[in-house]
C-alpha cells in the first residue's frame, strides 16, 4: 500500500511515533535524482508521473512510480446506471 502524505503530516507523526523502523523510513531523504528520472518518462493521456514520484534505483536506471489510466470496460467491470439526478450531482463534483 502506497500513502502520500505532506511534510506537515510526517512531523506531526514523528512527534507522536517511537524511534524505529517506520520513523527512519519517514525520515528518508528523497534520492538526488528523482527528478531527473521522473522527467525523462514519456508521459501521455493514459499515463502520469507525479512530480515527487517514488523511484527504485537500479545500477543501470530507475523504476518510477505511475498512475496509468484503466477504464472499466477494460478491467471487465461495468459502468453503474446514472440517473439523471446522480449524472447532475458527478458532473458538479
Amino acid at each position: 500500500m502506497w500513502v502520500r502524505l505532506e511534510a506537515d503530516e510526517i512531523e506531526l507523526i514523528l512527534e507522536h511515533v517511537p524511534a524505529g523502523r517506520l520513523t527512519e523510513k519517514l525520515r528518508e531523504a528523497p534520492d538526488q535524482d528523482t527528478g531527473a528520472f521522473v522527467s525523462a518518462v514519456d508521459t501521455n493521456d493514459d499515463l502520469e508521473v507525479d512530480g515527487d514520484a517514488v523511484i527504485s534505483r537500479g545500477d543501470e536506471g530507475a523504476f518510477v512510480m505511475s498512475w496509468v489510466w484503466v477504464s472499466n470496460e477494460a478491467a471487465g467491470i461495468e459502468a453503474p446506471d446514472l440517473d439523471e439526478d446522480e449524472e447532475d450531482r458527478s458532473l458538479k463534483v
